[in-house]
């Protein structure tokens, strides 16, 4: 009688680089990873490259630095501009220490003014809580749009509705903020609209008014602000607000 023996064929699981020469931009990141641990830099940053040509910024980011780090001016700058276009605080900065390394001072100095505020939303909706000194509570609801092309977010443009025990506003908002760095602004901002209410003791059919206060951000997701602002009818009150990204503030409702 004849024994039969069966064996289980273990099936080999694919290496790192052979993940990566399939197409996957984690594979390839990671396994740079790896062989900058083993100081093979020529091969991580073969690696490097494949994932950043994938699309993956943080391999971009990686790879420029790692160029720069060696004296690749040239070399570093293309993956480092990728990243710095996806909105990399750190890309910029590495970009403004490439334009050091060229002597560019000018350049320099421009990404790190950039750097501060890169990673912030460029929409916002922020939801208000104002505290008129002249009593009562009251809410108010903002859109704010700051692109980079604006001053590096330094301008903001918006809508405003604002509302109280004695009085209902639509305003357009201008205002500007100054980053004194990566997570905090005093900012200033001026208001004019038409009231929507129908008070018969007010002077004006039109809001004008302003805002001082202070911005706390936390990176891309928004912001915490707090300040005072005055209106031309006279009302002066305290405010509070949370600013959120347009598109967690869409998940947000989504989800409620």
């Amino acid at each position: 009688m004849a024994c039969v023996t069966t064996r289980e064929v273990a099936t080999r699981a694919p290496t790192l680089e052979e993940k990566c020469e399939g197409g996957s931009a984690w594979a390839c990141e990671t396994w740079g990873q790896q062989l900058q641990v083993d100081h093979r830099t020529e091969e991580a940053d073969r690696a490097f490259g494949l994932a950043c040509a994938m699309g993956s910024t943080s391999a971009c980011l990686t790879q420029g630095k790692d160029r720069l780090a060696r004296g690749d001016l040239e070399g570093a700058e293309a993956p480092l501009r990728k990243s710095y276009e996806e909105d990399s605080e750190e890309a910029t900065l590495a970009l403004a220490d490439l334009h050091d390394a060229r002597g560019d001072a000018v350049g320099a100095a421009h990404f790190r003014y950039e750097a501060l505020a890169i990673d912030k939303s460029t929409t916002e909706f922020a939801l208000g809580w104002r505290v008129p000194f002249d009593g009562g509570v009251g809410l108010a609801l903002d859109v704010n749009v700051q692109p980079m092309g604006l001053k590096a977010r330094r301008l903001t443009l918006g809508a405003n509705v604002g509302l109280d025990a004695k009085r209902v506003s639509l305003n357009a908002t201008v205002g500007y903020q100054h980053f004194v760095t990566n997570w905090f602004a005093p900012y200033g901002r001026a208001l004019v609209g038409p009231y929507l209410d129908n008070s018969p003791s007010r002077r004006a059919p039109i809001n004008l008014g302003a805002e001082l206060g202070m911005k706390f951000f936390a990176g891309p997701l928004g912001h915490l602000g707090t300040g005072f602002g005055t209106s031309l009818d006279g009302s002066t009150y305290y405010f509070l607000e949370a600013g959120l990204d347009w598109v967690l503030t869409l998940a947000v409702l989504a989800h409620l």
